[in-house]
């Protein structure tokens, strides 16, 4: 019989907003076959607190994001339950999975309490999922001893690439959700002290989490840069990308570990640049992508890969990538982890 498995979170509200992040759905996809999901399909609007309704009849519970708990609505609260919650699961010898998918949380707001969080749950998890081989150091420096329950898995990815031959419209692409933490609005203020502004023919798109932060942004396009608030649909992601020389990531080193934008990228054979960081920095290594430092470097790595034309990334190694690192690749690592047949 399957083990039982609560997932968190499980809610319908990033459908509405056009947020919505695929992660969880894939998540439980690709567990199914050893794990029966008591809460799949079943949306709750009461947050944390929605466990209680299944907790007589769980195996495990398995934590995704759960930093950002003290942000959501009545956080403080839920994040008071959490604390309690956690000695009440070992007291049922109900096992905590958490996937520690950042470094904290990209958001500042709460950062007292969500550090707590985050030291608990590095603490008490019975098992912790991280996509960057960094995580393991980062939760070993928060919490001594706790690197030998963090198991580095690279974050899925699913092989989407076409054979169709690119018509180039962009040089660079910057896609997402468009947030403090990506640090667009930072790149582009250093294009335009440095009078790059008209160098290169920019696309950046994505739903923005605020309007105040589009607006900050907003004021930087011109005829070489564009700047679209929209949700990107799988159709138009691909268009993007096959339209585009490059695509950029340039996201805060403080707070990113792995990110989804980048694995669906590469899913779509795209030349990649970002940080020397987290997953970027572990793919930087195996030859599939370049990383940069500062803003400095990353032009001259810019100038460089657009001077020889548009080629995808190593392609053996990409190859290779894609074959080894499917959801079911994936699901069926942790399922022998956990001993479930």
């Amino acid at each position: 019989m399957a083990a039982n498995i609560y997932i968190y979170p499980n809610s319908s509200r990033g459908a509405n907003t056009g947020l919505y992040n695929p992660y969880i759905d894939d998540l439980v996809d690709s567990l199914s076959l050893y794990f029966k999901f008591v809460n799949n399909g079943k949306p709750s609007n009461t947050g944390i607190f929605d466990i209680l309704n299944y907790i007589s009849n769980l195996d495990f519970v398995f934590f995704n994001w759960i930093e950002k708990l003290p942000e959501n609505k009545a956080g403080k609260i839920q994040t008071f339950f959490l604390f309690m919650l956690i000695p009440i699961l070992k007291l049922f010898s109900i096992k905590i999975i958490w996937t520690m998918h950042n470094k904290l949380s990209h958001s500042k707001d709460e950062l007292f309490l969500k550090k707590l969080i985050f030291r608990k749950m590095l603490k008490n998890a019975d098992y912790i999922i991280t996509h960057s081989s960094e995580g393991i150091e980062f939760g070993e420096q928060l919490v001594t001893g706790s690197k030998i329950k963090i198991h580095y898995f690279p974050h899925p990815v699913k092989d989407r690439r076409s054979k169709e031959k690119p018509k180039m419209v962009h040089d660079i692409l910057i896609w997402g959700t468009i947030s403090p933490y990506k640090g667009i609005d930072k790149f582009l203020e250093f294009l335009f002290e440095n009078e790059l502004d008209k160098k290169y023919k920019i696309k950046i798109a994505g739903k923005s989490t605020s309007e105040k932060y589009f607006a900050s942004i907003s004021k930087f396009q011109n005829e070489n840069i564009d700047i679209e608030n929209c949700f990107i649909e799988d159709d138009l992601l691909r268009n993007l990308i096959a339209q585009s020389k490059l695509v950029l990531f340039t996201y805060a080193k403080s707070s990113i570990l792995s990110s989804g934008a980048l694995m669906d990228s590469l899913g779509y054979g795209a030349e990649i640049i970002g940080p020397d960081v987290g997953a970027f920095h572990d793919l930087d290594k195996e030859g599939i992508l370049n990383t940069f430092s500062n803003y400095e470097e990353l032009i001259k790595k810019v100038d460089m890969q657009l001077d020889r034309g548009f080629s995808l990334p190593n392609q053996s190694n990409l190859d290779n990538f894609l074959i080894e690192n499917t959801w079911d690749a994936f699901s069926k690592k942790v399922a022998a982890d956990l001993s479930i047949k």
